[in-house]
């Protein structure tokens, strides 16, 4: 894997982390909108959990490892989103925002290490 699909990888990773302390900071801050917060920190720790080997990803992981995997997450994350669509109330509703937030990160991810797979096929 390149330096600039790790790179990607890494601030996906940060990113997602850094909502996280985000929304922690704001369920203090705000308490009338406490519950929103609680269900998107849900949320983000949920994908974090999932995403925790992409913390450490190795510069050594061939790009359609890191393909396979980012698939395998993009799909229980798409599992996730139906679950929580279905649910109700305003701490669902902050998980499946979160979790809305994710997913364009996410596929943006995707589509960079696809295009980075076809580079080394040709």
């Amino acid at each position: 894997m390149n330096q600039s699909l790790q790179r990607a990888v890494k601030s996906f990773y940060n990113l997602i982390y850094e909502a996280q302390t985000f929304s922690t900071a704001m369920a203090r801050i705000d308490t009338a909108e406490q519950e929103h917060y609680a269900g998107r920190i849900e949320g983000l720790n949920w994908v974090l959990d999932r995403c925790q080997g992409l913390e450490d990803t190795d510069a050594n992981l061939a790009t359609a490892s890191l393909q396979r995997v980012l698939g395998e997450v993009k799909s229980d994350l798409e599992h996730e989103l139906s679950v929580q669509r279905r649910e109700k109330g305003r701490r669902a509703d902050g998980r499946e925002a979160a979790l809305n937030f994710v997913a364009e990160y996410l596929s943006s991810l995707i589509t960079a290490t696809e295009i980075e797979t076809a580079k080394t096929a040709i």
